[in-house]
């Protein structure tokens, strides 16, 4: 295997370093793309800030990690070429054309955006694993949706949600998840000594949230803080469950749920997730705190920004689209 990072001074290529050795794969650490430029003419990658770029030479053929917005471009070309994309931007994480307005995506030909988007698997493999080995293009979750979505799957699977009553998410990052691009709300005076709300009721990972747990934009409360500390997301949410329940219904839900996805970690009552437990690892971290009346339920969910959030993850995904273990380069 030969992995091909370009822009290796952004956080998510710098954190396919370590994982290439890992892989047992040949890293190749591209700062000026002249070389690949010739492979795609509806965009020129002279200069690109493409972070991670992988090429997997065997019998199935390439894959291409392209984890920038213009991946809505690059995608169509990187796929006629015969590779496999896993995208790590938002671009094809999205199916309804509200959530992906936020975006701000201009295609210059739909129809092959619309059928791209059709033939694209969100990337969560607890939810998705099985539709990963067919797939040629993955959209990679974003690190506050990854984070929201495992907390809440296994109790809206199981229809225990009163979702008339909403849900909150209460959710804060490491500055790491803003990008390294300085600007004056990442600004080390601004960060530091501090703890802010942003994006209320404006994040671009609400959507991804709604769609995959098919909830009604009513239905939710997410709100994102920055945290002054370089990385990790501890997001704390609040349900209230349609009937009477007992802590040990709640950890059997979640346990016979996430059987066999070794990426996920129940905690049993009362011990709570923490920050520091997942990073540097590619683990969702999950538990939960039950009211004395059996229906009030918080749910703590922590991961690594970075990893779980994105690089970590997106080899997860790469390692079932290619039949690798799951773990594959992770542990």
């Amino acid at each position: 295997m030969t992995l091909l990072v370009i822009g290796l001074v952004l956080f998510l290529g710098m954190h396919m370093v370590p994982i290439a050795p890992a892989l047992r794969a040949g890293l190749l650490a591209r700062w000026g793309e002249q070389r690949y430029k010739g492979l795609f003419s509806a965009v020129s990658l002279a200069g690109f800030a493409l972070i991670v770029a992988g090429y997997y030479f065997g019998e199935r053929g390439p894959q291409l990690f392209a984890p920038v917005p213009a991946a809505r471009a690059l995608a169509p070309e990187a796929l006629a070429h015969g590779m496999r994309v896993v995208d790590l931007s938002g671009a094809w994480r999205l199916r309804e054309a509200q959530n992906r307005a936020v975006y701000g995506f201009h295609d210059e030909n739909a129809v092959t955006a619309d059928d791209l988007m059709e033939k694209a698997v969100y990337g969560l493999p607890e939810l998705n694993g099985d539709r990963l080995p067919g797939a040629a293009l993955v959209a990679n979750p974003g690190c506050y949706a990854t984070s929201v979505i495992l907390a809440l799957a296994p109790l809206l699977a199981a229809d225990m949600v009163d979702r008339e009553k909403g849900i909150i998410s209460d959710s804060k990052s490491g500055v790491s998840g803003a990008g390294k691009e300085a600007t004056a709300r990442t600004h080390f005076v601004s960060v530091a000594d501090n703890l802010s709300a942003y994006a209320v009721f404006g994040h671009r990972h609400v959507g991804e949230i709604l769609e995959q747990l098919k909830l009604d934009s009513g239905e939710l409360i997410f709100t994102p803080h920055l945290l002054p500390i370089p990385r990790g997301i501890l997001s704390t949410i609040y349900v209230h469950l349609k009937q009477e329940t007992k802590s040990s219904e709640v950890e059997s839900w979640f346990k016979e749920f996430y059987e066999g996805k070794p990426w996920v970690r129940v905690f049993a009552t009362p011990k709570l997730p923490e920050i520091q437990f997942s990073l540097h690892t590619n683990y969702c971290d999950l538990g939960f705190c039950l009211a004395k009346d059996g229906r009030r339920l918080v749910l703590v969910s922590c991961i690594d920004n970075l990893l779980k959030g994105a690089a970590g993850q997106a080899v997860q995904n790469m390692n079932l689209m290619y039949g690798f273990r799951e773990q594959e380069g992770l542990q």
